[in-house]
Protein backbone atom coordinates (compact mmCIF):
# COMPACT_ATOMS: atom_id res chain seq x y z
CA UNK A 1 0.00 0.00 0.00
CA UNK A 2 1.51 3.29 -0.99
CA UNK A 3 1.56 6.63 0.96
CA UNK A 4 -1.47 8.17 0.01
CA UNK A 5 -3.42 5.07 -0.43
CA UNK A 6 -2.84 4.55 3.80
CA UNK A 7 -3.22 8.10 4.87
CA UNK A 8 -6.61 8.18 3.01
CA UNK A 9 -7.72 4.48 5.30
CA UNK A 10 -6.24 5.56 8.12
CA UNK A 11 -7.93 9.20 7.77
CA UNK A 12 -11.29 7.40 6.91
CA UNK A 13 -10.87 4.45 9.85
CA UNK A 14 -10.43 7.18 12.39
CA UNK A 15 -12.74 9.61 11.08
CA UNK A 16 -15.42 6.77 11.03
CA UNK A 17 -14.56 5.46 14.64
CA UNK A 18 -13.85 8.43 16.66
CA UNK A 19 -17.32 10.67 14.79
CA UNK A 20 -16.67 13.56 15.71
CA UNK A 21 -20.26 14.50 14.41
CA UNK A 22 -21.58 12.00 16.48
CA UNK A 23 -19.22 13.44 19.61
CA UNK A 24 -21.34 16.71 19.11
CA UNK A 25 -24.05 15.88 21.70
CA UNK A 26 -22.03 14.20 24.46
CA UNK A 27 -19.73 17.67 24.11
CA UNK A 28 -22.98 19.59 24.16
CA UNK A 29 -24.50 18.00 27.32
CA UNK A 30 -20.98 18.08 29.68
CA UNK A 31 -20.08 21.38 28.36
CA UNK A 32 -23.19 23.05 28.48
CA UNK A 33 -22.87 25.61 31.72
CA UNK A 34 -19.29 26.50 30.77
CA UNK A 35 -18.14 29.92 29.37
CA UNK A 36 -16.80 30.10 25.95
CA UNK A 37 -12.80 30.25 27.35
CA UNK A 38 -13.57 27.30 29.54
CA UNK A 39 -14.94 25.20 27.12
CA UNK A 40 -12.09 25.71 24.64
CA UNK A 41 -9.62 24.98 27.79
CA UNK A 42 -11.66 21.36 28.39
CA UNK A 43 -11.74 20.66 25.02
CA UNK A 44 -8.09 21.42 24.03
CA UNK A 45 -7.46 19.31 27.62
CA UNK A 46 -9.34 16.56 26.30
CA UNK A 47 -7.27 16.73 22.58
CA UNK A 48 -4.09 16.65 24.13
CA UNK A 49 -4.97 13.66 26.54
CA UNK A 50 -6.83 11.77 23.65
CA UNK A 51 -3.74 12.67 21.54
CA UNK A 52 -1.46 11.08 24.22
CA UNK A 53 -3.64 7.89 24.52
CA UNK A 54 -3.36 7.38 21.02
CA UNK A 55 0.36 7.96 20.33
CA UNK A 56 1.18 5.41 23.08
CA UNK A 57 -0.52 2.62 21.58
CA UNK A 58 0.38 3.56 17.83
CA UNK A 59 4.01 2.73 18.79
CA UNK A 60 4.07 0.43 21.86
CA UNK A 61 0.91 -0.84 20.77
CA UNK A 62 2.68 -4.05 19.08
CA UNK A 63 5.31 -4.42 21.93
CA UNK A 64 2.27 -5.41 24.45
CA UNK A 65 0.47 -7.74 21.54
CA UNK A 66 3.66 -9.54 21.72
CA UNK A 67 4.05 -9.42 25.58
CA UNK A 68 0.70 -11.13 26.12
CA UNK A 69 1.63 -13.78 22.76
CA UNK A 70 -1.40 -12.38 20.60
CA UNK A 71 -0.77 -12.40 17.32
CA UNK A 72 -1.49 -9.78 14.43
CA UNK A 73 -3.55 -11.53 12.73
CA UNK A 74 -5.67 -12.37 15.62
CA UNK A 75 -5.87 -9.04 16.62
CA UNK A 76 -7.18 -7.70 12.99
CA UNK A 77 -9.80 -10.44 13.52
CA UNK A 78 -10.47 -9.29 16.89
CA UNK A 79 -10.50 -5.76 15.26
CA UNK A 80 -12.65 -6.75 12.78
CA UNK A 81 -15.44 -7.44 14.91
CA UNK A 82 -15.47 -4.47 16.78
CA UNK A 83 -15.69 -2.20 14.14
CA UNK A 84 -18.74 -4.44 12.61
CA UNK A 85 -20.42 -3.81 16.30
CA UNK A 86 -19.89 -0.28 16.28
CA UNK A 87 -20.42 0.25 12.59
CA UNK A 88 -23.79 -1.93 12.63
CA UNK A 89 -25.28 0.34 15.53
CA UNK A 90 -24.44 3.73 13.50
CA UNK A 91 -26.29 1.78 10.62
CA UNK A 92 -29.05 1.09 12.65
CA UNK A 93 -28.88 4.60 14.74
CA UNK A 94 -28.44 2.73 17.89
CA UNK A 95 -26.86 4.04 21.19
CA UNK A 96 -23.16 2.65 20.55
CA UNK A 97 -21.99 -0.38 22.87
CA UNK A 98 -18.56 1.15 23.79
CA UNK A 99 -20.64 4.66 24.55
CA UNK A 100 -23.77 3.49 26.54
CA UNK A 101 -23.47 4.77 30.44
CA UNK A 102 -20.81 7.62 29.28
CA UNK A 103 -23.58 10.22 31.25
CA UNK A 104 -24.37 7.62 34.10
CA UNK A 105 -21.42 6.90 34.86
CA UNK A 106 -20.48 10.37 35.07
CA UNK A 107 -23.75 10.88 37.21
CA UNK A 108 -22.50 8.16 39.44
CA UNK A 109 -19.22 9.97 39.69
CA UNK A 110 -20.54 13.27 40.62
CA UNK A 111 -23.91 12.56 42.68
CA UNK A 112 -24.18 16.30 43.48
CA UNK A 113 -23.38 17.75 40.40
CA UNK A 114 -26.56 19.50 38.01
CA UNK A 115 -26.61 18.85 34.34
CA UNK A 116 -23.83 20.69 33.68
CA UNK A 117 -20.47 20.57 35.13
CA UNK A 118 -19.57 23.41 37.54
CA UNK A 119 -16.18 24.03 38.36
CA UNK A 120 -15.20 21.93 40.11
CA UNK A 121 -16.25 19.21 37.75
CA UNK A 122 -13.75 18.84 34.54
CA UNK A 123 -15.06 16.64 32.55
CA UNK A 124 -11.73 16.79 29.66
CA UNK A 125 -10.33 13.75 30.72
CA UNK A 126 -13.18 10.93 31.77
CA UNK A 127 -15.60 10.89 29.49
CA UNK A 128 -14.39 13.30 27.08
CA UNK A 129 -10.90 11.93 26.46
CA UNK A 130 -11.35 8.75 27.66
CA UNK A 131 -13.67 6.91 26.43
CA UNK A 132 -15.17 9.36 23.78
CA UNK A 133 -11.91 10.75 21.85
CA UNK A 134 -9.95 7.82 22.92
CA UNK A 135 -11.90 4.60 23.40
CA UNK A 136 -12.05 0.87 22.17
CA UNK A 137 -12.40 1.64 18.56
CA UNK A 138 -9.74 4.25 18.02
CA UNK A 139 -7.33 2.29 20.30
CA UNK A 140 -8.09 -0.60 17.98
CA UNK A 141 -7.72 1.25 14.71
CA UNK A 142 -4.15 2.73 15.19
CA UNK A 143 -2.38 -0.73 16.39
CA UNK A 144 -4.12 -2.26 13.47
CA UNK A 145 -2.93 0.35 11.40
CA UNK A 146 0.66 0.23 12.17
CA UNK A 147 1.71 -2.99 10.48
CA UNK A 148 -1.01 -2.03 7.61
CA UNK A 149 1.81 0.99 6.67
CA UNK A 150 4.71 1.64 4.38
CA UNK A 151 8.01 0.44 5.88
CA UNK A 152 9.67 2.95 8.64
CA UNK A 153 7.36 5.43 8.58
CA UNK A 154 4.58 3.64 9.42
CA UNK A 155 4.33 4.72 12.88
CA UNK A 156 4.59 8.55 12.02
CA UNK A 157 2.35 8.07 9.41
CA UNK A 158 -0.52 6.81 11.69
CA UNK A 159 0.09 9.80 14.16
CA UNK A 160 0.17 12.57 11.60
CA UNK A 161 -3.96 10.68 11.07
CA UNK A 162 -4.42 11.00 14.51
CA UNK A 163 -3.21 14.48 15.06
CA UNK A 164 -5.31 16.00 11.61
CA UNK A 165 -8.19 13.66 13.08
CA UNK A 166 -8.19 15.40 16.95
CA UNK A 167 -7.55 18.90 15.19
CA UNK A 168 -10.59 18.10 12.93
CA UNK A 169 -12.80 16.98 15.80
CA UNK A 170 -12.19 19.87 18.44
CA UNK A 171 -12.99 22.42 14.95
CA UNK A 172 -16.22 20.38 14.60
CA UNK A 173 -16.82 20.20 18.74
CA UNK A 174 -15.94 23.96 18.97
CA UNK A 175 -18.15 24.97 16.61
CA UNK A 176 -21.32 22.14 17.54
CA UNK A 177 -24.05 24.74 17.69
CA UNK A 178 -23.19 25.87 13.65
CA UNK A 179 -22.30 22.25 12.68
CA UNK A 180 -26.62 21.77 14.46
CA UNK A 181 -27.72 24.81 12.81
CA UNK A 182 -26.57 23.85 9.13
CA UNK A 183 -26.93 19.98 9.42
CA UNK A 184 -29.44 19.52 11.43
CA UNK A 185 -30.48 15.94 12.93
CA UNK A 186 -31.49 14.45 9.40
CA UNK A 187 -28.25 15.49 7.93
CA UNK A 188 -26.35 14.29 11.33
CA UNK A 189 -28.15 10.76 10.84
CA UNK A 190 -27.49 10.40 7.04
CA UNK A 191 -23.69 11.14 7.94
CA UNK A 192 -23.60 8.71 10.62
CA UNK A 193 -24.99 5.85 8.02
CA UNK A 194 -22.65 7.26 5.61
CA UNK A 195 -19.87 6.33 8.54
CA UNK A 196 -21.34 3.14 9.52
CA UNK A 197 -21.72 1.43 6.12
CA UNK A 198 -17.29 2.57 5.70
CA UNK A 199 -16.81 0.92 9.30
CA UNK A 200 -18.61 -2.34 8.26
CA UNK A 201 -16.36 -2.35 5.15
CA UNK A 202 -13.39 -1.98 6.97
CA UNK A 203 -14.17 -4.53 9.59
CA UNK A 204 -15.21 -7.02 6.84
CA UNK A 205 -11.45 -6.62 5.16
CA UNK A 206 -9.68 -6.13 8.59
CA UNK A 207 -11.63 -10.14 9.06
CA UNK A 208 -10.35 -11.27 5.76
CA UNK A 209 -6.77 -10.14 6.45
CA UNK A 210 -6.63 -11.99 9.44
CA UNK A 211 -8.40 -15.20 8.49
CA UNK A 212 -6.34 -15.49 4.97
CA UNK A 213 -2.56 -15.66 6.67
CA UNK A 214 -4.02 -18.37 9.38
CA UNK A 215 -5.97 -20.61 6.27
CA UNK A 216 -2.66 -20.36 4.59
CA UNK A 217 -0.51 -21.37 7.13
CA UNK A 218 -3.24 -24.94 7.79
CA UNK A 219 -1.60 -28.08 6.72
CA UNK A 220 -2.83 -28.73 3.13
Amino acid sequence: MDTMAFLLLAFSSLFAVIDPLGCIPFFSGLTGGMGARRKRRTLARALVVAFGVLAVFTLFGQHLLHVFGITLDAFRIAGGVIFFGIGLDMLQSQPRRWRTGIRRAYAEDHPHAADAPGEDDDPSITPLAIPLLAGPGSITTVMVLVPQAPPVQGPLLVLGAVLLILVLSGAILLGADRVLARLGNSGLRIIEKLMGLLLTVIAVQLVIDGVVPIVGRMPG
